[in-house]
C-alpha cells in the first residue's frame, strides 16, 4: 500500500494529474502570443484535456468523500453528521474560494459596489456555491464562462456533498438485504440517466426564456450536479469495489488497465474519436475508476503517481487550479500574427512561465491559507460539535474548468 502519513499518495498524485490537465488546455490559450485563430488546430487538438482532468476530478471526489466519510453512524445520527459533513467540506473549500472571490471582486469594478442590486444579485450564488445547481445566466452567460469561472466545479462539488449526505442516510435507514449495495448503485446510476433523459426531452418546458438548445445543452450535460452525479457515482463505486476481497492481481490490472485507458482516451480525443464532450467524460471517469479499485496496488501507475513532483502537486492542486486563472496576466504578452517556429517558442516559454508562477502562488496560497483556515474552521466545529476524534486524514480538493 503506497500510504504516506496515512494518505494514499497515489490517490494524491493523480489529483495533480488531473489539476495538469486542466492547466495544460488553459494555458494553451491564455498564454498565447498570437491571435486564437492563429493557433495550429493539429496542435491544439493535443492540448484539449481538461474534460479528463475534470472527470478525474470529480471522479476522485467520490471515492475520497465515500473513503472519508462513509464509516459515520449515519443512521443514529444523521442531522449531526450531515451538519458535520458540512462543517469540513466548508473548511476545505472556503479559505481559498474566499480568497479567490475577494480577488474577483476587486478586479471586476461593477461588483465593487456591495449596495447595487445587480451586484449583489451577481454574487450572492457564487459566494454561496450554488450558482450551477439551476439553469441561470451571470450578465448573459452560463456559470462556465461568467467572472468565477473556474467555481463553477466548486459549486456542483457542493452539491454533490449535500446529495452524498442524504443518501448516506437513505441507505443507512433501509433494512439490510442480500445485494444491497448492488442493488442501490443500479438504482441511482438507471435513475439518473433516466432523469437527465427526460430533462433534456422536456427542455422546451424547463429552459428559461432565451435559452436555445445550446444553453440547454451546455448546462444539463457539462455541469449540472445531476450529471456530474454520475462522475461521482462512479467514484464511491469504486471505492466500494476496492474494499472487496480481490486477488492482488486482479487489483494490479485493474489500476493499470484504468491508466492505459486514460491514455486511450486521451489519444481518441485528439485524434476526433469522442468528438462529445459528454462521452469523454463518462469514459474518462469510467477508466478513473477502473484505476483506483487497485490504487493500493504495486502497479506501475501508482508508482508513477506517487512520485514526489505529481504528489507535490496533487496536495497543492486545489489552489492551483483555483489561481491559475490569475497568472497569464503576470507573464509575457504581446502578439505576432503568425504561429510560427519563433511564435511556438515564445508560446512555450510564457506557458513555461506561467506554469512556474502558479505554483509558487498556490504553494503560499496552500500554506498560508488553505491549511491554516482548514484547521481554524475544523477545529471549532469539533468544539461546537463535541467531536471527539480526528476525521480521516485524506482530504479532496474541488475543482473545474
Amino acid at each position: 500500500m503506497n500510504t504516506r502519513q496515512g494518505e494514499i499518495a497515489s490517490l494524491t498524485g493523480l489529483r495533480g494529474l488531473a489539476a495538469l490537465l486542466v492547466v495544460v488546455t488553459h494555458y494553451w490559450s491564455w498564454a498565447r502570443v498570437t491571435p486564437t485563430a492563429a493557433l495550429p488546430a493539429s496542435i491544439g487538438a493535443w492540448m484539449q484535456t481538461s474534460d479528463i482532468g475534470m472527470a478525474i476530478f470529480f471522479t476522485l471526489s467520490g471515492y475520497v468523500i465515500a473513503l472519508s466519510y462513509s464509516d459515520w453512524d449515519w443512521r443514529a445520527r444523521p442531522v449531526f453528521n450531515l451538519t458535520r459533513l458540512f462543517f469540513y467540506r466548508f473548511a476545505r473549500l472556503y479559505p481559498a474560494f474566499f480568497l479567490f472571490a475577494v480577488l474577483i471582486v476587486l478586479r471586476t469594478p461593477p461588483l465593487r459596489d456591495l449596495a447595487d442590486p445587480q451586484a449583489e444579485s451577481y454574487l450572492w450564488p457564487h459566494l454561496l456555491l450554488w450558482h450551477t445547481w439551476w439553469p441561470v445566466k451571470y450578465d448573459g452567460m452560463v456559470a462556465i464562462e461568467d467572472r468565477f469561472n473556474v467555481s463553477w466545479s466548486l459549486s456542483t462539488e457542493c452539491a454533490l456533498y449535500l446529495l452524498f449526505g442524504i443518501g448516506a442516510i437513505l441507505v443507512a435507514m433501509l433494512p439490510k438485504f442480500r445485494f444491497k449495495s448492488l442493488i442501490l448503485g443500479i438504482v441511482f446510476f438507471v435513475g439518473t440517466w433516466e432523469l437527465i433523459g427526460w430533462t433534456w426531452s422536456a427542455r422546451t418546458q424547463l429552459a428559461p426564456t432565451g435559452w436555445d438548445d445550446w444553453d440547454w445543452g451546455r448546462w444539463l450535460f457539462y455541469f449540472t450536479p445531476v450529471t456530474v452525479a454520475l462522475q461521482f457515482g462512479v467514484g464511491v463505486a469504486a471505492y466500494r469495489l476496492s474494499h472487496v476481497a480481490l486477488p492482488s492481481w486482479v487489483t494490479k490490472v485493474a489500476s493499470d488497465l484504468g491508466a492505459v485507458a486514460l491514455v486511450a482516451i486521451y489519444v481518441g480525443i485528439a485524434n476526433g474519436a469522442f468528438r462529445d464532450r459528454l462521452d469523454q467524460s463518462l469514459f474518462s471517469s469510467l477508466a478513473t475508476g477502473i484505476l483506483m479499485i487497485g490504487v493500493t496496488s504495486d502497479s506501475v501507475a501508482n508508482r508513477l503517481l506517487s512520485g514526489r513532483a505529481i504528489v507535490y502537486l496533487g496536495t497543492i492542486s486545489y489552489s492551483v487550479y483555483l489561481f491559475h486563472v490569475f497568472v497569464p496576466a503576470l507573464a509575457f504578452n504581446g502578439e505576432v500574427p503568425d504561429f510560427d517556429l519563433a511564435a511556438a517558442a515564445y508560446h512555450a516559454v510564457n506557458s513555461a512561465i506561467c506554469f512556474a508562477l502558479t505554483i509558487m502562488l498556490a504553494s503560499g496560497i496552500h500554506r498560508f491559507v488553505e491549511v491554516p483556515g482548514r484547521r481554524a474552521i475544523r477545529s471549532l466545529a469539533d468544539r461546537l460539535l463535541g467531536v471527539q476524534q480526528p476525521t480521516p486524514a485524506i482530504s479532496q480538493s474541488a475543482p473545474a474548468e
